[in-house]
């Protein structure tokens, strides 16, 4: 059972696929991996109102991610073998200190709050384990 259970009005993992949209133009390169990093709603099942400080904090001190690209060589060996079955869609977690930062700007045209997707790009290696919802690490 997760640290704390959160509210979810909408299935997390297709939310944050929507918000990312088509990142066909995007090319991670070798064995890193574009997460979209995980920031849980505001609301607990029990009713408690979770601040957006304490939400904001998701991006710098958050665990969980969804992979939205890999690299070409992201779990594979000198013979192109693959050797972890992690894939578009998977929820992972990380050391929050590993990775490099960055927001995506899904609408293109202008900047937006809600086009704005927290991410970050890390090393296959990097990736911890895999989970099957990211209200499960904490």
């Amino acid at each position: 059972m997760p640290a704390v259970e959160y509210q979810h009005d909408t299935d997390p993992k297709q939310a944050l696929l929507d918000k990312v949209g088509d990142i066909s133009g995007i090319e991670i390169f070798g064995s890193d991996v574009l997460l979209a990093l995980y920031t849980p709603p505001e609301k607990t099942k029990s009713g408690l109102i979770i601040s957006d400080d304490t939400r904001n904090e998701f991006k710098f001190q958050g665990k969980a991610g969804l992979v939205v690209k890999l690299g070409s060589t992201a779990y594979r060996d000198e013979q192109g073998n693959k050797f972890r079955d992690i894939e578009v869609g998977d929820w992972v977690c990380f050391r929050p200190s590993d990775g490099w930062p960055l927001q995506l700007n899904t609408r293109r045209t202008r900047i937006s709050k809600d086009g704005i997707v927290d991410c970050r790009i890390i090393t296959d290696i990097n990736i911890r384990a895999r989970v099957s919802h990211p209200d499960e690490i904490y």
